[in-house]
């Protein structure tokens, strides 16, 4: 299914509703009531717990010697993590949330060990309403994760990046970032000295664009919010449901207007629209077929035995 921008979108509110040379709406009024339909969405998928199917996301975090508190990604909904994994050559491991009753005692005790020997563990604080929750590392972190800084020229709707100044240290798994580069992006293969491939295409054209390359020491995989957008370019969640984002666009926009006799048709046909959006997502809740049913057959025989000989 193709996805969606917002200036499509925008465009098929304004065509349907003759509002091109029109300012009664303001660019930020619809921009409102597209987010007020994209939280709708967001809204449902969280109530049925089928986030994993939408918004299931991973980033990278850069472990820093001696470092015991890092930031979460900004995109996170809820301090929503599925899971903190680590990863050294081949000890690969799942980083365990602290959750026991005693978790605070034995987190001092753990600070006090040499992390190179311990298996990390950690927890979520929020020390500073400013700073927002973070992430403890016990024991503090006994290693800096490898990151370099090169340059190369990006090309937009293409995963090829060109003309690197270098590919040294580049290899296949690593995240990459700049200008452009999709969030969680990774590398997929170095094709040659000066060319790689990453795993989502860039979303910008760029020459000497600044790329930063990490290797995947410590990666959090989360929960995300929904892409709210704040330009035409950017991408709107939800591709299936973009006609009941833009029939929410066009009620609000006419529900403005007092009076207006296209108002209660096309509430109508939003009051469908949405009842689309909750059956489809209804439809994606696991129905636990997966369960293997008890064995009861001995218990059965054994009864219609017991009634056969004694009519009971």
């Amino acid at each position: 299914m193709s996805t969606k921008t917002y200036g499509t979108i925008k465009t098929f509110v304004q065509s349907k509703l003759d509002l091109q040379e029109e300012n009664f709406i303001t660019a930020s009024e619809l921009l409102t009531y597209c987010e007020e339909a994209v939280n709708f969405c967001e809204g449902e998928i969280h109530k049925l717990n089928i986030e994993d199917q939408y918004f299931v996301a991973c980033t990278n975090i850069r472990m820093v010697a001696g470092q015991k508190f890092y930031a979460l990604p900004t995109n996170m909904y809820a301090n929503k993590i599925l899971r903190v994994v680590y990863t050294n050559g081949t000890n690969v491991y799942d980083v365990k949330r602290m959750t026991r009753r005693q978790r605070f005692e034995d987190k001092e005790i753990t600070d006090t060990t040499d992390g190179s020997t311990n298996y990390y563990r950690y927890m979520l604080v929020n020390n500073d309403p400013n700073v927002g929750t973070q992430l403890e590392l016990s024991p503090r972190a006994a290693e800096t994760s490898s990151q370099i800084t090169t340059t190369g020229s990006t090309t937009s709707g293409s995963k090829i990046i060109s003309s690197l100044a270098s590919t040294s240290g580049i290899v296949a798994g690593h995240f990459i970032s700049g200008t452009g580069i999709p969030t969680g992006a990774r590398v997929e293969s170095v094709d040659s000295s000066t060319q790689i491939t990453i795993s989502a295409a860039a979303s910008a054209t760029g020459v000497g664009v600044t790329l930063t390359v990490a290797e995947p020491r410590l990666v959090v995989w989360f929960i995300r919010r929904a892409n709210v957008p704040a330009a035409s370019s950017d991408i709107v969640d939800f591709p299936e449901f973009w006609n009941f984002i833009a029939q929410h666009m066009i009620v609000e926009c006419l529900a403005k207007e007092l009076g207006n006799p296209r108002l209660p048709r096309e509430q109508e046909k939003l009051k469908e629209l949405r009842a689309q959006v909750l059956e489809t997502l209804s439809n994606m809740v696991p129905d636990q077929e997966d369960k293997i049913e008890t064995d009861v057959s001995s218990y059965i025989d054994q009864n219609l035995e017991g009634f056969n000989q004694y009519g009971f």
